[in-house]
């Protein structure tokens, strides 16, 4: 790709300020349905424990006629659909890194998201979202057939927290898991934690995981995703309609991609 890039990743995403808009009514949505049957629970590797890595929540969705492919193509395309997977929660959305020059890998981008109406916004005016290489991260025994894990720095460069979603198809559409792995041994939070704290010392900081955004993103995934990936899935600029895989298979070393996945070329 040209180091000038002309084209903004943000499919219209007005990002503003998030004060702006906290008060603004999440959108209804019923929960969605489990796998059936139930998937078997994720656990850390022994190299996960070793770094002090916990699992402190997972979560099992059946996402109705939604398929593998269309996820992949999801995260490679979040600025097309991020208003969208959490109507009213997700306040702001924007790529710091593109999987467009960087890769899928090496990509990163910034939300803010609220867990309920009113509350303080998780991630302040904008928290960044790493892709973590998989060779480098990947903290379970087990994985399904496709996989992202990202994560939260804080300013020491110490990884705070990851969230891994991994999915596969099945009869009717695919599975899904929403897995939190937390980092005991950190020795600060991140960045937007300190500066919420800062501006009120008495703010109550609630985990994801610990109230129903997980559920709700994942609702609506069948609701939005088979109408967006239908609309995309002809446009011819790779650079616009970004292409990738996260199929995996597991190897000597770990778990790896089957595809690179890596930057555009045009």
């Amino acid at each position: 790709m040209s180091e000038h890039i002309t084209y903004v990743a943000n499919g219209g995403q007005t990002y503003q300020p998030c004060q702006d808009n906290v008060k603004v009514p999440f959108a209804s949505y019923e929960k969605p349905a489990k796998p059936n049957p139930l998937l078997p629970e994720l656990e850390l590797n022994q190299d996960a424990i070793d770094k002090g890595y916990v699992l402190p929540s997972q979560k099992q969705h059946f996402l109705p006629g939604v398929t593998s492919e269309m996820m992949d193509w999801f995260w490679a395309n979040m600025e097309k659909g991020y208003y969208l997977w959490a109507p009213g929660s997700h306040k702001k959305f924007t790529w710091v890194k593109t999987p467009v020059e960087y890769g899928m890998e090496a990509s990163v981008h910034m939300i803010s998201e609220a867990c309920e109406p009113g509350a303080a916004v998780f991630g302040g005016e904008g928290v960044e979202i790493h892709r973590l290489a998989l060779k480098e991260f990947f903290p379970f025994t087990t994985c399904l057939k496709h996989v992202i894990c990202e994560g939260v720095y804080n300013d020491l460069g110490e990884l705070v927290d990851s969230t891994v979603h991994m999915w596969e198809d099945v009869e009717g559409g695919c599975v899904h898991i929403t897995a939190t792995v937390q980092n005991s041994k950190v020795s600060a939070p991140p960045a937007f934690i300190i500066d919420i704290l800062k501006k009120d010392p008495n703010a109550k900081i609630v985990p994801n995981f610990l109230t129903e955004h997980e559920d709700f993103e994942a609702s609506q995934w069948p609701v939005f995703l088979p109408k967006l990936y239908d609309l995309w899935k002809n446009h011819p600029d790779p650079s616009q309609n970004v292409q990738c895989c996260l199929e995996v298979e597991k190897t000597a070393e770990g778990w790896r991609y089957i595809k690179e996945n890596g930057p555009v070329v045009l």
